[in-house]
């Protein structure tokens, strides 16, 4: 609901006065109360500005963004709006960014739409009511919406125009909305990237966010290679329940064990096949970090991604392989973990569902960052942080919306691994047996 004291006013309007384009709509429209008047062109190709300030949390929104056109972007928001109806009052949004300043012809379809010109002001914002059956707006209502919005923003006034969205569809209202240049002010639950198959490139709106994508879909003209029953709105919060990526950390120089600690056998099994089978169970995919200057380590049924700047810690071999994973969620192990306990990484996957990332943490405080899940939207932060100098995993869980999962539940204060032939001696006599097998170094 508005506010008396928001920066924009509510009146109601009925098609009539409408451009041809947005004919038809009976509908709440809210405006805000200072007017522009910047000469219009509707640039979806455009990139969008550098935007200051944080991005605005939105809980309980569905971001749907696309690569180029003929995506199949409102066919998927149809197809989750009918599974979830009939449980669910869910809220359709479309929101269409106008550029300023440009003769360009129109990419939207040519002469006479009138999403440009249909406004005034820095925003309009509508209740969409009926119009011609193919619009996108009704396609959402037909499909089972409780109902539709549709926000026409000006480029620079994107953010205002997104909270004015945001306070009309009031707290907790699960709504699924269509846009890449929102992605840009907004942190919704999740943000997935439609693509056709076979497109040959993204376009300059998709490519400014296609990083903060949680998953890339592709549809192939005439369905998603995503099965919409695995979204769903718990507590609020949207979820996609897929399994995650695994990412197995195994780049390090080996320098403080003094030989290649990859290779070192637990229980006769070498130690990165054996968190490799730990993790495998949880796994769509399970990719090795690497780096391509050390000899290859292949392990059956993974994908090694190379670290694209070697010598750069966990922190590039994280970031190398969030740009490659194809899930929402990734699970991340070190190879020097001898121990991966399932009932911990059941539970860091859940708590992941709704933060950026789940870590473990013991009661005094420190953090196993190394067997952690990160959500794929960290990977613009990451960058971030690898382009300050930074090394680690620490800053960007800091800069994350980051669960703790206590260890001590787990019956633990710290997860083994195995860095140095002191902990190799260490780990052996915890177990009450002898030594993994390897050169540990003298005795």
């Amino acid at each position: 609901m508005l506010t008396g004291r928001s920066p924009w006013s509510l009146r109601r309007e009925d098609g009539g006065g409408f451009p041809a384009g947005v004919r038809g709509a009976t509908a709440v429209v809210v405006e805000p109360r200072h007017r522009s008047s910047p000469t219009p062109s509707c640039e979806e190709d455009a990139p969008p500005p550098e935007d200051a300030g944080p991005r605005i949390r939105a809980p309980g929104l569905l971001l749907l963004g696309a690569a180029g056109r003929n995506a199949g972007k409102t066919a998927l928001a149809c197809r989750i709006l009918q599974r979830l109806s009939a449980r669910l009052a869910v809220t359709g949004v479309k929101i269409t960014t106008v550029g300023e300043g440009s003769a360009r012809e129109c990419p939207r379809g040519g002469e006479g739409c009138g999403v440009c010109r249909s406004f005034d002001g820095p925003f309009l914002l509508t209740e969409e009511r009926d119009g011609p059956p193919e619009k996108d707006t009704v396609r959402m209502l037909r499909a089972g919406a409780r109902r539709v919005l549709w926000l026409r923003v000006h480029r620079h006034a994107l953010r205002a125009g997104i909270r004015a969205l945001l306070e009309a569809l009031g707290p907790g209202t699960p709504a699924v909305a269509e846009s890449n240049t929102a992605r840009t002010v907004l942190d919704p639950d999740l943000f997935l990237m439609l693509r056709r198959d076979g497109a040959p490139a993204f376009k300059a709106t998709a490519r400014a966010v296609r990083d903060f994508a949680d998953r890339t879909v592709v549809f192939d003209g005439t369905g998603h290679d995503l099965d919409p029953r695995a979204l769903d709105v718990v507590a609020g919060r949207w979820r996609l329940d897929e399994p995650p990526t695994a990412i197995v950390l195994a780049g390090g120089g080996s320098r403080r064990m003094g030989f290649d600690k990859r290779s070192l056998a637990v229980d006769g099994v070498p130690l990165l096949e054996r968190v490799v089978r730990s993790v495998r169970p949880f796994a769509r995919e399970v990719l090795i970090a690497a780096n391509p200057a050390d000899p290859p380590h292949v392990a059956p049924g993974t994908r090694t991604v190379f670290d694209r700047a070697p010598g750069r810690g966990p922190l590039m071999g994280v970031a190398s392989c969030l740009a490659a994973s194809t899930g929402d969620r990734n699970l991340v192990a070190a190879c020097d973990l001898p121990d991966v306990p399932a009932p911990l990484v059941r539970r860091l996957l859940e708590e992941a569902f709704t933060g950026d990332a789940a870590v473990p943490r013991a009661a005094n405080g420190n953090i196993e960052p190394l067997l952690a899940v990160y959500r794929r939207r960290l990977l613009p932060d990451a960058q971030r942080l690898l382009a300050a100098g930074e090394g680690g995993l620490r800053p960007l869980l800091a800069a994350a919306e980051t669960r703790f999962v206590p260890l001590e539940e787990y019956g633990t204060s710290a997860l083994p691994n195995l860095n140095t032939p002191e902990d190799v001696r260490a780990y052996a006599a915890r177990r009450g047996g002898p030594p993994p097998d390897g050169d540990a170094g003298p005795g």
